[in-house]
């Protein structure tokens, strides 16, 4: 299991912003539980996520508030314009003719009262109760919430998934950097030490003019190391061999690795009295006995 991969694959933050799927997230805490780094940087992704809401979170505007409750009436209950059963005033019906005789005065005030109640009406008003406005009201605020909580959300995956590619290609740069340093550490060391001899081969001028190699030779172990400054990339289905010659006859110590550029390689051991050293180009896995016309670099002892 490869934790560092794991948790640079951003499932973590993923997981923090609740995105993954139902499996991703039983997952992810059955890794948490079963390894420490993963809990530990799983706890440290939702206090940084939490810590950059905290510093970047956007209130809503001042004028929401005022804007909604402006936009709210709250009237008062209609009241009924005239009580109920009052006879209107003979004025107010005009001049009465009966249609038949009137012989005394209460009879004709009888007649006046039954036409002015049939003029009468009751005016009513639908009113809408106050809290049923308010319940509009909170359902308007809360859409209005929610959109805007919506919006403050995806800016926030917005950052945390730039966050987390600037993390990750941060990451790659420090790895790099480690790769050089602990490259020129190892060369600055096999330079120092008084176990290794420096044999510097140099291009072969119809060949490889420019091409530069250094191999480190220790007389006492006959362990070989090099470090490849300069040679031009092997060819497809071709690959550099490195020899010694010893007693007049070539002695291989190994294959070149096809990626040798800011490498120390760690050949095979060569023998004792070995006089110079050479590396030829062969076909991939070498050869018994180097190719002389393709040599690219020699160097004596």
């Amino acid at each position: 299991m490869n934790i560092q991969a794991y948790i640079e694959s951003g499932i973590l933050e993923e997981y923090v912003l609740g995105t993954v799927s139902s499996q991703e997230k039983q997952e992810v805490e059955c890794m948490s539980h079963i390894y420490p780094e993963i809990k530990a940087e799983l706890l440290r992704t939702e206090d940084a996520l939490e810590q950059y809401a905290l510093k970047y979170q956007t209130p809503p505007p001042a004028s929401l508030k005022e804007s909604l409750f402006a936009q709210m009436t709250f009237g008062e209950e209609g009241k009924e314009s005239h009580e109920k059963g009052s006879a209107l005033p003979l004025d107010s019906v005009g001049e009465v003719t009966p249609s038949a005789e009137v012989n005394d005065v209460s009879d004709k005030n009888e007649y006046i009262n039954v036409v002015a109640n049939v003029f009468d009406r009751v005016e009513t008003k639908i009113v809408t109760p106050a809290w049923a406005k308010l319940a509009i009201a909170a359902s308007v605020l809360l859409a209005l919430f929610a959109g805007w909580a919506g919006m403050q959300m995806s800016e926030l995956k917005t950052a945390v998934a730039s966050a987390t590619s600037e993390n990750q290609e941060l990451a790659f740069q420090m790895e790099t950097v480690k790769k050089v340093y602990a490259y020129k550490e190892s060369l600055a060391s096999l330079y120092r030490s008084p176990d290794f001899k420096v044999i510097k081969m140099t291009g072969i001028p119809t060949k490889s003019p420019e091409s530069v190699v250094a191999a480190f030779w220790n007389q006492q172990t006959n362990e070989v190391m090099i470090d490849v400054q300069k040679l031009p990339p092997a060819p497809s289905g071709k690959q550099y061999q490195l020899w010694s010659i010893v007693d007049g006859a070539p002695v291989d110590i190994g294959m070149l690795d096809q990626d040798f550029q800011g490498k120390v390689l760690t050949m095979k051991h060569t023998k004792t009295g070995s006089v110079a050293f050479a590396i030829t180009l062969e076909k991939s896995g070498g050869s018994p006995v180097p190719t002389m016309d393709e040599m690219y670099v020699m160097g004596k002892v």
